[in-house]
């Protein structure tokens, strides 16, 4: 009889150590599939440093980051703030490209050591009618380019032909913007960007505003009767207005599509 209780405990303790290693093994699958679930849905999400973007996300930050990408050639989509596939693959192309993780991008994709795409692909510049594009800006509208402007500060201008940078001060803000060389040395080096002497001659630059070099085009300025060591010069954006009638100037707008590397 005593041997049966021994026997009978003895299987009641397996039973219930089998029960127990049953719920342990149940409880680890099921923390397994919780991880599953949690690294499935992140890789919904852009994960980087500094960026946690979900899919369909509207934000400056997004718009700041695709602005970025497209300057470095990685995004062709539009620039719209919305973060979406097509911004995802991009970073991780340009993460790829710097050889980085898509984590640690956001460590470099704001800096001067960014590789941009066209350098790291093919290495061969775009063409377009005047010759070959050393660098490119992003398509922004006059509407969100003008608060970006302040009168008196001072920015980097670069030609899209030569990848000559200078510096110009924003003199005036209308229906499009007016800048003048910082100093002789910037508009002795701005006057060799123009081909020939005529005032209407145009082109393309980049703008870099908050980090981002924004397409525009530049107009020879005008010969001027008075001593003007450092004329004023017209600088379109996309959707800029013109003098006339505040009406859309068609060749600045199709030179700010070069510069944006959408001659077409």
């Amino acid at each position: 009889m005593e041997f049966q209780h021994i026997v009978c405990y003895t299987f009641c303790d397996m039973k219930s150590c089998i029960r127990k290693k049953a719920s342990d093994t149940i409880r680890l699958a099921l923390t397994f599939a919780l991880v599953f679930v949690l690294l499935a849905a992140g890789s919904q999400r852009a994960l980087a440093d500094g960026f946690l973007l979900s899919f369909g996300e509207c934000s400056d930050e997004v718009f700041r980051i695709e602005t970025r990408l497209s300057d470095l050639g990685y995004l062709h989509s539009v620039v719209n703030g919305r973060w979406e596939q097509a911004d995802a693959d991009a970073l991780s192309a340009f993460a790829d490209a710097n050889k980085v993780t898509v984590y640690a991008s956001a460590d470099v994709l704001f800096t001067n050591n960014a590789v941009a795409a066209s350098i790291n692909s093919s290495g061969v510049f775009a063409t377009v009618p005047q010759g070959f594009l050393v660098t490119y800006g992003t398509l922004m509208p006059w509407s969100e380019v003008q608060p970006k402007l302040v009168p008196g500060q001072v920015y980097d201008v670069t030609s899209c032909y030569s990848g000559i940078t200078l510096n110009m001060v924003c003199v005036s803000i209308g229906g499009h913007a007016r800048f003048r060389p910082e100093l002789d040395w910037d508009n002795a080096t701005l006057r060799g960007f123009f081909y020939a002497a005529s005032s209407s001659e145009k082109q393309p630059i980049v703008i870099e505003m908050d980090g981002i070099l924004i397409a525009a085009s530049i107009q020879q300025a005008a010969p001027s009767l008075e001593e003007q060591s450092l004329p004023e010069y017209a600088v379109y954006f996309s959707g800029s207005l013109s003098d006339i009638n505040g009406i859309p100037d068609a060749e600045h707008e199709a030179i700010v599509r070069i510069a944006a590397n959408h001659p077409s």
